[in-house]
């Protein structure tokens, strides 16, 4: 079994979309409702019973507490507004093997609600294999080598993961598939809270880059 995880906070816009990609057989869903106040949770409801309920702590320790609650052998961590590819599910099954974690790409996409302009390339540009919501199946064991995500993070909790892997010897297999659409939209958290991505990136390049004495 995997279970995919998704935190969600007001997601209502782009909720079902999102549900829909994941919605497969085999597949536990685990909706943790990061105390939203529109119709998450009705929307919700119409594709998993495993829905956790937490005061507003933001998307990180949402993705904890799921983590807590996972059934799955393996796990993934989806965002509310983004949709996985139709075959996201094959290719990274096909792809793990003898691996503790497989990470493929994602793709931005602009929403059509989207009121402000982005670049034209950025519905066409692919990440690094720095991501993990939405782009990596891992082994659930992984999580007691590792350890969690950073509660201190608000953003960059992902890429920080991964460098904690690496050095803890975690077998990466890196492949070039496209496995999420990012969706594009005027509340991304990249956008509102710009300020503190920057800050949570410079504390990570501290954490794991600076030379100590």
């Amino acid at each position: 079994m995997i279970s995919v995880i998704i935190p969600v906070f007001n997601g209502e816009k782009y909720l079902d979309e999102c549900l829909s990609s994941v919605n497969h057989t085999g597949i536990e869903i685990i909706v943790v409702n990061d105390a939203s106040t529109d119709n998450s949770i009705t929307i919700a409801k119409k594709y998993t019973d495993k829905i956790i309920t937490i005061s507003k702590s933001g998307p990180v320790i949402a993705r904890n507490t799921g983590l807590k609650s996972a059934s799955g052998e393996y796990v993934m961590f989806m965002d509310a507004d983004d949709v996985l590819v139709d075959n996201a599910f094959d290719i990274l099954t096909q792809q793990i093997k003898d691996f503790d974690a497989v990470i493929g790409l994602r793709q931005d996409f602009i929403s059509p609600d989207c009121v402000d302009n982005y670049t034209p390339v950025s519905e066409q540009k692919k990440s690094s294999h720095g991501v993990i919501s939405g782009c990596a199946l891992l082994k659930k064991t992984v999580f007691d080598t590792v350890g969690d995500f950073d509660s201190d993070l608000m953003c960059g909790d992902g890429y920080d993961w991964l460098l904690r892997a690496e050095k803890n010897g975690v077998k990466i297999n890196k492949i070039d598939s496209v496995i999420c659409r990012r969706r594009l939209h005027n509340s991304n958290m990249g956008r509102t809270l710009k300020a503190q991505e920057c800050a949570d990136y410079v504390k990570i390049i501290r954490k794991h880059f600076t030379k100590k004495n």
